[in-house]
């Protein structure tokens, strides 16, 4: 069973007399550990995707299931296993990278000790930790994209949605970036989908799909595992 399931999902979106496609007849799954990125322009649809993915829309048409379960009917506790990635740091929720990365976590009434701890090794995991008591003024594109990776896993979701991770970020820093993300999703069996508006942006992923017009194109389902007849050598045949 996929970790997430989309069947024919469409969105349209009412604009005075006119009607916008977000999405057309959208199908698509994501297994556990599985890295999907979905690429395209403005107007493809993909912030569309991202928000019917982890339930902030309904789609007009069709259906979402996250673990087997239509997303509109899952519980609180099984909507909190979608980690979306964002990169706002709100000075509300924490002074430095350890309280913003332990902020979900109170939020679902850890202890502040536990926070602290898990938060700390969460940053250790995205090669973070030296940012643990840096406030987020003082972090470069590519370390707040390592800080927002440390928050969204630190509760250990199923399914984690990044909106274009390397968006900003130095050239020579995107690929280092993209390899820890597929890391941690095949390390940690956390299906991961993700957008990206260029190519560069693509490093990584097990499988690349393209939104143009809210259509979906390429590989939705993942492939099949080949099956291959392993045989004996000869002479341990003839024993």
């Amino acid at each position: 069973m996929s970790v997430l399931a989309l069947e024919n999902v469409s969105k349209r979106y009412r604009r005075g007399h006119r009607e916008l496609v977000g999405l057309r007849n959208v199908s698509l799954e994501i297994e556990n550990g599985e890295v999907v990125c979905v690429s395209g322009g403005r107007g493809s649809g993909r912030t569309t995707l991202l928000r019917i993915v982890a339930g902030t829309e309904r789609p007009d048409e069709g259906r979402v299931r996250f673990a087997g379960v239509e997303l509109r009917n899952a519980s609180d506790a099984l909507r909190r296993q979608i980690a979306f990635c964002n990169l706002r740091f709100l000075p509300a929720h924490g002074r430095d990278a350890c309280e913003h990365v332990a902020m979900p976590l109170h939020a679902v009434n850890v202890s502040h000790d536990q926070a602290g701890l898990l938060a700390h090794r969460a940053l250790e995991r995205v090669g973070a930790a030296d940012l643990a008591f840096t406030p987020p003024h003082e972090w470069i594109p590519s370390e707040a994209v390592r800080v927002a990776l440390a928050r969204a896993i630190v509760r250990e979701p199923r399914l984690l949605i990044f909106d274009e991770p390397t968006n900003g970020v130095d050239l020579l820093e995107r690929d280092p970036l993209l390899t820890l993300i597929q890391g941690i999703a095949h390390e940690s069996g956390i299906a991961t989908l993700l957008t990206a508006g260029d190519t560069a942006s693509m490093t990584g992923a097990d499988r690349v799909l393209r939104l143009t017009d809210g259509e979906l194109l390429g590989q939705v389902a993942p492939a099949a595992a080949e099956v291959v007849e392993l045989r004996r050598p000869a002479s341990e045949s003839s024993r």
